[in-house]
This record gives C-alpha cells, sequence and structure tokens, in this order.
C-alpha cells in the first residue's frame, strides 16, 4: 500500500498534496485500474486529514477521471484505456527511438502537474495547431503584367 505523507507546515494546501500523491500512485502503477482506494475513514487516519478534506480530494480525483466512485462500495482507479495492451509502435517512433521516450517524460511530468490526458492531448494538439498555423506559406499572386509587384 502506497504510504501517503502531508506535510502541514507546506505553503503548498494539505488536500493538493493528496491529489497530487495519489495522481503519482496511479500514474506509477502503485495503484491499478480497478484497484480499490483506502476509503475516507482509512486515508483520514493515515494522513491526519479530515474526511471531508478526502472526499473533496476524491470528487477531485473523480472529475479528472482517474478515479470512479461506486455507491456502497468505495473509490476505484479508472483504467484510462492503455493498460494491459500492446502499444502499436509507428514507423516515425520505429525510426526515432528518442521520440517515444521524450514524449512519454512530457507526458508523465505532465500528469504530475495535475493535468489528467484529455487536458495533455489538448494542449499538445493547440501547440501543433498554432506551429503549423506560424509556418503557413503566403502566396502572393500577381497579374502577368508587373504593376510594381516585384518591388514587395
Amino acid at each position: 500500500m502506497f504510504h501517503f505523507r502531508i506535510q502541514p507546515d507546506s505553503y503548498i494546501p494539505p488536500s493538493k498534496q493528496l491529489v497530487d500523491q495519489i495522481q503519482f500512485a496511479i500514474a506509477s502503477g502503485q495503484y491499478n485500474p480497478g484497484q480499490r482506494l483506502p476509503s475516507t475513514r482509512q486515508l483520514a487516519q493515515m494522513t491526519g486529514l479530515h474526511r471531508n478534506t478526502i472526499s473533496k480530494v476524491y470528487r477531485q480525483l473523480e472529475e479528472k477521471g482517474l478515479v470512479e466512485s461506486i455507491t456502497g462500495s468505495g473509490i476505484y482507479v479508472k483504467a484510462q484505456g492503455h493498460e494491459g495492451g500492446t502499444q502499436s509502435v509507428s514507423p516515425i517512433l520505429e525510426a526515432y527511438p528518442i521520440a517515444q521516450t521524450i514524449i512519454k517524460q512530457s507526458l508523465d511530468e505532465l500528469l504530475l502537474q495535475g493535468f489528467n490526458l484529455g487536458q495533455i492531448k489538448k494542449l499538445f494538439l493547440e501547440e501543433i495547431d498554432w506551429r503549423l498555423h506560424c509556418n503557413a506559406l503566403v502566396i502572393v499572386t500577381v497579374p502577368s503584367i508587373d504593376i510594381g509587384a516585384g518591388e514587395l
């Protein structure tokens, strides 16, 4: 079982500390999809936080799509869609294996910062779209008789 540690003298709020630690535990595979997380009572005893704070943390994790609450049963780690299967490797990644390492490290860092996979995808796509937009070619057309456009 993962040991959660809350630092009361930290400038980071205790609930944020706990959210980050649970996200890390999930991202690092210490809590697997379908695995039950500690109850609010258990986690309150482990961390010294109030049960309402634990409930708030679990709600935040549920909003991020990392856990799901099953009434009367508990809180469970939600499958993210890439567990247990084999990942097909694109020809580009086969040609440039360092790219896959960079991508995985970037994803892991963003997950640790609190982003979920949907948000990360949006961030990457927005950045790619922006770069494509900035690299767009500008085509200038002029009539067959040059009216000074050659001076542009």
